[in-house]
């Protein structure tokens, strides 16, 4: 029995009048993620990346020659703010990896471009990473890979559909006193 199913059971015994389940839904998940967050950290510190750096290079090298975007192309590739991008294109500048070049048709708008280094680094990285990555998954034929990131899929649509059907939620506080 792992951590999740002895919560699943605790939660059983202590409330039989609620169904846990959603726990072994979004427990592994959490499980899962923190895992492969953390085999992807140890992988990533002897090339001085982080997954977030390692995210923004592997973001201009999948968009082909001339491996360039902007911030905001960036960030919403990333999901992330157009600010929370500055910080990490700062560091991979200084670390030589990328350079920023003005907008030929807006001088507001800056592109951030993979170096000759930049790119010869995420070549070598992104093709270890995906056999680090098959490593990992060793234990799964093809078939049961397909059927997990299908399902995973399906996840993250009704999760989408979910929380674009109700809205925020409204956060509920009780008095301790």
């Amino acid at each position: 029995m792992d951590t999740v199913e002895k919560v699943l059971d605790d939660w059983r015994r202590e409330r039989p009048d609620l169904d846990p389940s959603p726990i072994g839904v979004f427990g592994r998940l959490r499980r899962v993620a923190e895992l492969s967050r953390h085999e992807l950290e140890g992988y990533l510190a002897p090339y001085g990346l982080t997954p977030r750096s390692f995210d923004v290079l592997a973001n201009l090298r999948r968009g082909g020659p001339p491996y360039r975007k902007t911030p905001s192309e960036l960030a919403e590739s990333s999901l992330l703010s157009s600010g929370a991008m500055t910080g990490r294109l700062d560091g991979l500048e200084k670390a030589g990896l990328i350079t920023r070049t003005p907008h030929p048709g807006d001088r507001r708008v800056m592109f951030a471009e993979l170096t000759p280094a930049g790119i010869e680094l995420i070549d070598e990285v992104f093709a270890e990473h995906l056999a680090n990555e098959e490593a990992l998954l060793n234990g799964l034929d093809r078939e049961r890979r397909d059927e997990i990131a299908a399902a995973l899929a399906l996840l993250e649509r009704t999760i989408k559909d979910a929380v674009a059907e109700s809205g925020p939620r409204p956060r509920r506080r009780r008095n301790a006193g």
